[in-house]
């Protein structure tokens, strides 16, 4: 979605797929459940709570139900399907659970990693029990990250939306029935405790901004993530968000809600961010103008990648997305520079593709060198004046593109073990292209403990509150990596188990 915003998203809400009921007061009694936000995590919650005959509330901001799963590719992990099954592929939940430990690096959270193994093939079964197909070449060990051991990774050519709509179908009968009460553009302002710190309800404002109280047993936080609020970015992950291509509605409500109630956030430390976003503005968050072709298993790297100083960093040849991320995310700014000259230019495959604000072709690439229109673009006679345009050290540069030339020459590799070195690079003009991280999901996560209830900094649950989905962090469920499947499945399957055992009336 690109140039997303709160408002555009609102509007949109009359051509979405809306669940009809009108939102009502807390006057009706008291919920058995309060479910605040309306995506991943969410709508299980209160599809499954409801199946068991809990009385649901479903509080969401937006105009529309859905949240991330309007933009998200909708890639799930499960270990164990009926699907793998049927194709004779051998997998359970524990060899999920130590992919994901090995590809972390054995930083994700064994008792939430546990959890969202052991639960994701029976969700991943539900859905495809209720229509959701997926690519014929299904599963996959992976594609963009470190592979898993077994073929396990999924998803439809409909992406989140077709998730969305198997959500959409099941909870309807709950509202029809009046099980579920669905509270849209009704914002959540505060969490209603007793005098003995139990969470019982939670102060809202509704779309005429008037302000009620929904009181309830048990109140589910399934609110989202931060990654539309680049203050909360930074103070939870100690890094930059460059990009703003999230959903507008991830502004961090819920961890505010939990801290204040006495809870604590966990996982920031493991921020790892994408690579190769080319922004589309110098003021910043932005959308990604373009995209850096940057995985030598996609195409083999003829530039070199130089930091500000001008220093190579990372071998470029390099068969590890999470190498090329790791990197990035010890850089300043996370930011960094691609170098190469005029012959590079002419025989090099394509180096940049398209990003969400549309495709961008090699004509795109030579006006971008040509007019300076576009940031983040430089060209020069000579490497002294590419490394003042750009902002580098010239010193090290030179050094850095001499270095290399001589390693190129010898044909034996260089001092970082690079070895596809197919051109020198001499032949001006010079050009840089800057690099910038950019994210989607938020590591940070609200502390839960094994029956996901939301925590005190003693360990000590908080009564009443819990919370699942994206507000438990990346960095909880995957560690200090990118693991593929496991944003959208946990959230999917945390949910499912909420609503089916774990709330009570």
């Amino acid at each position: 979605m690109t140039s997303t915003s709160k408002r555009n998203l609102l509007k949109g809400a009359a051509a979405a797929t809306l669940i009809g009921t009108s939102a009502r007061a807390a006057d009706d009694g008291a919920y058995d459940v309060i479910v605040v936000g309306a995506g991943n995590a969410g709508l299980p919650t209160a599809i499954f709570a409801a199946a068991r005959g809990l009385k649901v509330a479903i509080i969401e901001a937006s105009g529309v139900i859905g949240g991330t799963l309007h933009l998200s590719s909708g890639q799930m992990s499960a270990a164990g399907t009926k699907l793998q099954k049927s194709k004779g592929i051998d997998d359970t939940p524990q060899i999920h659970y130590d992919d994901v430990m090995r590809i972390s690096k054995g930083t994700a959270d064994p008792v939430l990693l546990k959890l969202a193994t052991e639960n994701a093939a029976p969700t991943f079964d539900w859905l495809m029990d209720n229509g959701l197909t997926v690519d014929p070449k299904h599963p996959v060990t992976g594609t963009t990250h470190d592979p898993y051991s077994r073929e396990r990774y999924a998803w439809s050519k409909d992406g989140g939306r077709a998730i969305l709509k198997i959500l959409e179908t099941n909870l309807q009968p709950h509202v029809d029935s009046g099980k579920v009460t669905l509270m849209l553009q009704t914002e959540a302002k505060e969490l209603i405790r007793d005098g003995g710190g139990a969470v019982t309800g939670i102060a809202v404002e509704d779309e005429k901004r008037q302000a009620k109280r929904v009181i309830g047993s048990n109140v589910v936080l399934t609110s989202g993530g931060y990654t539309f609020n680049p203050e909360m970015f930074q103070k939870l992950e100690n890094a930059p968000i460059h990009t703003n291509m999230t959903y507008p509605f991830s502004m961090g409500a819920g961890y505010t809600m939990a801290i204040a109630a006495g809870g604590y956030v966990r996982g920031g430390q493991h921020h790892t961010p994408l690579f190769g976003a080319i922004l589309a503005d110098v003021d910043r968050p932005t959308q990604p103008r373009a995209m850096a072709r940057h995985f030598p298993g996609d195409r083999p790297p003829w530039e070199i990648i130089v930091d500000a100083g001008g220093k190579r960093f990372l071998r470029e040849d390099i068969l590890s997305h999470d190498a090329y991320e790791q990197s990035l995310g010890k850089q300043p700014n996370e930011r960094c520079w691609m170098v190469f000259d005029a012959e590079i230019m002419a025989k090099a495959p394509r180096l940049i593709g398209g990003g969400v604000t549309g495709p961008w072709t090699p004509e795109d690439t030579a006006e971008a060198f040509k007019t300076g229109d576009v940031p983040y673009f430089y060209t020069a006679a000579t490497l002294e004046d590419l490394a003042k345009k750009a902002g580098l050290d010239a010193k090290g540069l030179a050094e850095t593109v001499a270095a290399y030339n001589k390693a190129q020459a010898s044909k034996a590799g260089d001092a970082l073990g690079r070895q596809f070195m197919p051109l020198p690079i001499n032949k001006a003009p010079y050009y840089a292209v800057e690099i910038h991280s950019w994210g989607l999901t938020s590591y940070a996560g609200v502390a839960v403990n094994g029956d996901l209830q939301v925590i005190k900094q003693d360990s000590t649950p908080i009564k009443g509150l819990y919370a699942a989905g994206e507000i438990l962090g990346m960095g909880q469920l995957m560690g200090n990596s990118v693991c593929g499947g496991m944003s959208v499945t946990p959230a999917l399957a945390l949910g499912r188990l909420l609503g089916m055992k774990t709330l009570k009336a």
